[in-house]
């Protein structure tokens, strides 16, 4: 089919291209909508090292692998354990089932990220009670604090500051409604361009409204 047969095609089945974007849209909403929507709290933590090393290379590629093995570590299960643990109000319902179920819900809760060789951790908790993700968040933060020699070599070499406190989200920030909605409405009118090309009969016109025919003759008929 050419190009431009193609889009006179295009404007004859605009009720079909529009009738399957709407529904792809509105299914990815719905979707959506199905699971629990999250809060989110966000903090931000800073490896300082008290090294005597000169060389700038050295300490930032050592501020990469050390703030990246501790990023990595909150995914673990004996820091999960440590969670748990901690004197902070954590509701252990959220994890419930056996372990392994356990520690899927964890690293759905916690997610960790490095800026490079900053030695920067971000730490995102998420969970449907906003107060509950605050009280994670500052758990994760007090044992990457006062704990984390127990996970890396350097000892007391190894100082972690707080740069930004957990910072909990007004509104629920998952699922990413509008992300979803925009990758959706993408999606759909790609989906709309593939049917539209492989069924161009018009038996497989889609329209969310039944049309109607009028009738030529009349809706009434006198008797006589």
């Amino acid at each position: 089919m050419e190009f431009l047969d193609f889009i006179k095609l295009l404007g004859k089945k605009k009720g079909t291209f529009f009738t399957l974007a709407f529904v792809t849209v509105l299914l990815t909403i719905l979707i959506s909508l199905i699971g629990p929507l999250n809060y989110g709290a966000k903090s931000r933590l800073l490896l300082i090292q008290n090294s005597s090393a000169s060389d700038p290379y050295t300490l930032s590629r050592s501020n990469e692998y050390l703030s990246g093995l501790l990023a990595e570590v909150v995914h673990s299960g004996s820091f999960y354990n440590l969670v748990l643990a901690s004197p902070y109000d954590i509701d252990k319902t959220h994890f419930s089932g056996d372990y392994n179920k356990q520690m899927k819900q964890w690293n759905k809760t916690v997610s960790t990220k490095t800026y490079s060789d900053t030695g920067i951790i971000e730490i995102n908790v998420y969970h449907s009670n906003p107060y509950q993700a605050q009280q994670i968040a500052l758990a994760v933060n007090d044992i990457i604090i006062n704990n984390n020699a127990s996970y890396q070599g350097s000892g007391s070499a190894i100082k972690i500051n707080i740069i930004d406190q957990p910072i909990v989200s007004n509104y629920p920030v998952q699922p990413n409604l509008i992300m979803n909605a925009l990758l959706a409405i993408v999606g759909g009118l790609l989906l709309s361009l593939f049917y539209v090309y492989i069924f161009p009969e018009e038996r497989y016109d889609l329209s969310l409204w039944k049309k109607t025919k009028k009738n030529k003759i009349g809706h009434m008929i006198k008797l006589d």
